[in-house]
């Protein structure tokens, strides 16, 4: 079963209640709060349909998006010029993707980090988004938190969405993987009207989690510094058995200055 492949056409509308302006304002607050400069230029790994890229864009930053399901892809550019909104889109894995360029900062949200399962994947991961940050640079991302999900388990849910006479319907079911960090999550759609099932498709996504240590750890071995750990949204506040979702600032390095290196070198 493909990630994103049939799944990417039901994609919006299930999310379509997750609301992205307020989650555009949040990433505004971190740019202001950590970054050495104006953020003009970004880099969204993992941008599925759009959901940042084309506000950010409608708020005058110039955004890339990238992504390695060409039907979330699709969807982003016929989006975006529905609203007329100026974003470049590229497809391209986020482990090995190098486009030559740098960013004042990249975004990599939605838990796009949790789809690398494997260490291996996740250190190139990060590289990728190292390798297109400017120096001082921001990386900002969400992640799975395990504390939480080892106080909270996930269980099987069932979620329903109306559009007209149409009916989406979808089954999860989650299976949790301790030793690897792993929650597999079998999602199960169906496009329903009255009692007729007009399409179905099932996915399986498999979640890594993570802990405190261990991101800070990885950002390390990148070659970055993480700036926050926080409760998605509330970047005051300490995150705990409560908080599912976490997110995360770190930053490239800033170049030290000739006279500097000069002073380190002798």
């Amino acid at each position: 079963m493909s990630v994103f492949g049939a799944y990417a056409r039901y994609y919006d509308l299930l999310y379509r209640d997750k609301d992205y302006g307020a989650e555009v304002d949040g990433l505004e607050a971190l740019f202001a709060r950590f970054a050495p400069r104006p953020v003009r230029s970004l880099l969204d790994l993992g941008c599925g349909t759009g959901g940042h890229v084309l506000p950010l864009a409608a708020r005058g930053y110039a955004v890339t998006g990238a992504d390695r399901s060409a039907g979330m892809l699709r969807a982003a550019r016929a989006k975006a010029r529905a609203e007329s909104v100026a974003a470049s889109f590229v497809r391209g894995d986020a482990r090995t993707l190098r486009l030559g360029r740098r960013f004042d900062a990249v975004i990599s949200m939605f838990a796009v980090l949790g789809y690398q399962t494997e260490d291996a994947d996740i250190r190139a991961a990060l590289a990728t988004a190292a390798a297109h940050l400017k120096p001082g640079g921001l990386l900002v991302f969400d992640v799975w938190f395990g504390p939480a999900v080892l106080a909270d388990p996930p269980g099987d849910r069932v979620k329903e969405v109306r559009d007209g006479s149409t009916r989406l319907v979808r089954r999860t079911g989650c299976a949790l993987d301790l030793l690897r960090q792993v929650v597999t999550v079998r999602f199960s759609t169906q496009v329903r009207r009255g009692r007729a099932v007009l399409e179905r498709c099932d996915e399986e996504h498999r979640m890594r989690f993570f802990f405190p240590r261990e991101i800070a750890l990885l950002l390390d071995g990148a070659g970055l510094r993480q700036r926050l750990l926080a409760p998605f949204l509330r970047p005051d506040a300490e995150p705990g058995p409560a908080d599912w979702n976490v997110m995360v600032v770190a930053q490239r390095p800033a170049q030290k200055s000739a006279a500097a290196r000069r002073t380190t070198s002798r």
